[in-house]
């Protein structure tokens, strides 16, 4: 029941990661942070067991990418395995010689319309089911219009044929629907040919075990060792949260749910964050082999911290 950071090659799906992890470690549950497409490769963070319970506090740190544009061509799903919807020409020299200026528009909080096909729901209905559906945009897509903050822009290359570019960024953005916008800011068309994902905020991919496929693009099995050694604790899913254990005598009542009433000084601190105790603050709290998110909060008898078992995650 742990974290487990795979570096995903180009062509396989995130959910044939899923089940290449969950075969070979013979695991009962495996989940993953931020889907990556089968185009993209880089860092995809795995979760084992109840570890995956610990999702929601996981996926608010920035993310970071390289990625390509290819100019002249826009897909319908703006990654190399859409049909071209636009072709233009592409950019001057000038234009990209001007390139680290535009994208200075790009940088910090800016709007995006997203990907005709992702995930992103329109009338309860997700948009990539939309546009199989119909073949063409909803007409009210502008609404789906979404604010943004982009924290870094690098640009890494650049011709008249493509620009390679590194960005850091909040959940939520759509670096697609960021390809297309620059290119149009160059007035040409484009689309993302490649992505690689290298941060998922605390992890980087140089963390991360490379997995590789074969000559048809499966997934090469792995040995289960391999997978073994690179497991990481539970906790380290949200490294920022307070560590605590409290001692065996505890653990039932750990254990069975109830609101535990305690001294500080019952708290062995395993990191150097710890909650304020003025207000309530979520923590880890295990006793021998468990491990549960807690909520601490001060007790109405002075000098006392409420603890009430959230997440039983061990």
């Amino acid at each position: 029941m742990s974290l487990l950071l795979i570096d995903k090659p180009e062509g396989p799906t995130s959910h044939a990661v899923v089940a290449l992890v969950k075969r070979t470690l013979k695991a009962d549950k495996v989940g993953h942070l931020g889907t990556l497409d089968p185009f993209a490769s880089g860092l995809l963070p795995v979760m084992t067991g109840n570890t995956a319970r610990l999702s929601d506090y996981a996926m608010d740190g920035k993310k970071g990418y390289v990625f390509t544009i290819g100019f002249g061509r826009e897909t319908d799903t703006l990654d190399p395995t859409g049909r071209v919807v636009r072709e233009a020409d592409l950019p001057t020299q000038q234009a990209i010689a001007s390139l680290s200026s535009v994208l200075q528009a790009f940088t910090g909080t800016i709007e995006q319309v997203p990907p005709a096909y992702s995930a992103l729901k329109m009338n309860g209905m997700p948009l990539y089911e939309y546009m199989r559906a119909t073949g063409k945009l909803p007409a009210d897509i502008e609404t789906k219009r979404r604010t943004v903050v982009i924290h870094s822009l690098e640009l890494l290359e650049a011709s008249v044929e493509k620009a390679v570019l590194r960005v850091v960024c909040a959940k939520g953005t759509y670096i697609r629907s960021l390809a297309r916008d620059i290119a149009v800011a160059l007035n040409t068309a484009g689309t993302c040919t490649q992505l690689r994902r290298e941060l998922v905020e605390p992890w980087h991919v140089k963390e991360a075990l490379t997995l590789s496929t074969d000559a048809s693009g499966k997934l090469l099995p792995v040995e289960a060792a391999v997978l073994a050694e690179k497991l990481q604790p539970a906790w380290t899913v949200v490294p920022q949260m307070p560590r605590a254990r409290i001692d065996q005598e505890y653990e039932v009542r750990l254990q069975s749910g109830n609101t535990l009433t305690l001294t500080p000084e019952i708290l062995h601190w395993e990191s150097e964050a710890r909650p304020a105790s003025e207000s309530a603050s979520s923590l880890f709290l295990g006793s021998g082999q468990t491990l549960f998110v807690c909520e601490s909060a001060p007790a109405e008898t002075t000098g006392m911290l409420k603890i009430q078992p959230r997440k039983r995650i061990i």
